[in-house]
């Protein structure tokens, strides 16, 4: 089923070349849309909100380290062959022979995700239907199974999950992030205005 999955998706690449551009697009622009976002939450929100959406962007920060950092240690002890290697496929975009269970894309995109719904942000049905988006573009592109998808976003909610039920315990670290920032930022007062 993963594989039938994955083919059906696949096939389409390389008969739509508008598409084709729009799916590598989404999947290659995933790291610069997460730090734009996150400056986006750090810097726009009003006086009201600015430390909950401060904190927000700290939580994802975290979920991301830890949602990576389990990711990581998955893919020391289990190789899971890409679409690529095992089968004739449409792919797009270059990727190393690495594994492909777990999508570390699908783990950054979903850990966007899954700490604004736990958070019960504004922005959360958007920044879903983008993390949905660009599980869709790993496949469509040939890297990556829906298996891999579905094990990023599931890695990412727990990691979300078990960030934010531990929050008081990383709260002396979030203290020192704030610290950091105002040290930084206290002669720059167009920034400056962003501490609390």
């Amino acid at each position: 089923m993963n594989y039938g999955i994955f083919q059906w998706i696949n096939d389409i690449a390389g008969r739509y070349p508008f598409l084709d551009k729009g799916m590598i697009f989404i999947t290659d622009s995933v790291p610069y849309v997460v730090i734009v976002f996150m400056l986006f939450l750090w810097f726009t929100a009003n006086k009201e909100k600015r430390a909950e959406k401060q904190y927000t962007a700290i939580y994802i920060v975290f979920t991301c380290l830890l949602g990576l950092g389990l990711n990581a240690l998955i893919h020391l002890f289990y190789y899971h062959p890409r679409p690529f290697i095992t089968y004739n496929v449409h792919q797009l975009v270059p990727h190393a022979n690495d594994s492909s269970f777990v999508s570390d894309h699908s783990v950054l995109v979903f850990a966007v995700a899954c700490t604004l719904l736990l958070r019960k942000d504004s922005w959360k049905y958007p920044v879903l239907v983008w993390a949905i988006l660009v599980g869709i573009s790993r496949i469509y592109v040939g890297v990556h199974y829906p298996a891999d998808v579905i094990g990023g976003a599931l890695l990412s909610f727990g990691a979300g999950f078990v960030i934010l039920k531990f929050s008081n315990k990383l709260e002396p670290v979030v203290q020192v992030v704030f610290n950091i920032y105002k040290k930084l930022t206290k002669h720059i007062p167009v920034l400056a205005k962003y501490s609390h």
